[in-house]
C-alpha cells in the first residue's frame, strides 16, 4: 500500500514540497528514500502520485507523476449532529465518522450536555480527521463545525433536509431510512447521555424530524452516532 500524505497546497504544477510534520513522518518514521513513490491528497478531493527526488531534515521535494480526477462529491451530504462524549471517546468518534464518510460533524449543546468543547479542542481534532483520511483512502476532509445549540441547529439546518433523531420512542432505524431523493443533506442527530429532553424532542418533531430507535440496548453517545451514520451511509 502506497503511503498517503496530506498536502493542502497541491496544485497543477509538476512538483511539490512537503514540510513540517508530514515531511518528518516521511523521513524519520517511514524512512523513505529518493525514488520512492507516495500519494498526496489536498483534503478537497484531489490526489496525485509523486516520487521523492530530494530530502533533508526539514523538507521533502517530490515530482508529480500522475493525478487523479477530483473525488466526486455526494449529491446528498451526510451531517452528523451529536452531543460530545467525554475524553478520548470524542476523538474516537471523530476518527470513525471520518472513515464512514460523514461530510460534517456538528458538536451539539443540549439541555443535558455535560461536555462543552472549546474551539481549541475542536481545532485539534483536525489532525484526527487527517489521519483517518490517510487510513481510509478518503480524499476529502470531514468538516467539524463550532459547537452549536440545539435550538439554533434545528432552526438553521432542518429546513429542506431529511432529519433522523435518535430516540427510544421512534421506529426502528433500518425500517425508517430510505433513499434521500432530491435534498442537499441528510442529518443524523444524537443527544447526550440521558438523551434529548421532551422540549427538544418536540422542537425537532415540529420541525419535521423523524424519530428513530437503535434497538433495546442503551448506547453510549459515540455508539449511537456511528450506528446512525453507518445506516444512513448505505442509503447514499
Amino acid at each position: 500500500m502506497v503511503e498517503r500524505f496530506y498536502f493542502p497546497q497541491l496544485s497543477d504544477g509538476p512538483a511539490a514540497e512537503l514540510s513540517g510534520a508530514e515531511a518528518r513522518h516521511l523521513v524519520k518514521v517511514l524512512r523513505k528514500n529518493v525514488g520512492d513513490e507516495v500519494v498526496l491528497f489536498d483534503g478537497r478531493g484531489h490526489r496525485a502520485t509523486a516520487a521523492v527526488v530530494e530530502m533533508d531534515k526539514r523538507s521533502v521535494r517530490l515530482q508529480i507523476l500522475a493525478r487523479q480526477d477530483a473525488e466526486s462529491e455526494q449529491s446528498t451530504s451526510l451531517v452528523l449532529a451529536t452531543a460530545v462524549p467525554k475524553g478520548e471517546r470524542f476523538r474516537w468518534l471523530v476518527e470513525k465518522a471520518t472513515e464512514l464518510g460523514v461530510d460534517r460533524l456538528v458538536p451539539l449543546e443540549t439541555a443535558r450536555s455535560v461536555v462543552h468543547p472549546g474551539d481549541g479542542k475542536l481545532e485539534k481534532m483536525e489532525q484526527t480527521v487527517i489521519a483517518a483520511c490517510k487510513q481510509s483512502n478518503r480524499d476529502r476532509l470531514m468538516a467539524i463545525d463550532a459547537k452549536t445549540s440545539w435550538q439554533d441547529f434545528v432552526a438553521n439546518e432542518f429546513p429542506g433536509r431529511r432529519v433522523y433523531v435518535a430516540h427510544p420512542t421512534g421506529a426502528p432505524c433500518n425500517q425508517v431510512v430510505d433513499e434521500p431523493g432530491a435534498i442537499d443533506a441528510i442529518i443524523a442527530a444524537v443527544g447526550p447521555e440521558g438523551g434529548f429532553d421532551d422540549r427538544e424532542i418536540a422542537m425537532a418533531v415540529n420541525a419535521g424530524a423523524l424519530l428513530v430507535n437503535l434497538g433495546p440496548q442503551t448506547l453510549r453517545i459515540e455508539t449511537a452516532a456511528l450506528a446512525m451514520a453507518a445506516t444512513l451511509r448505505l442509503t447514499r
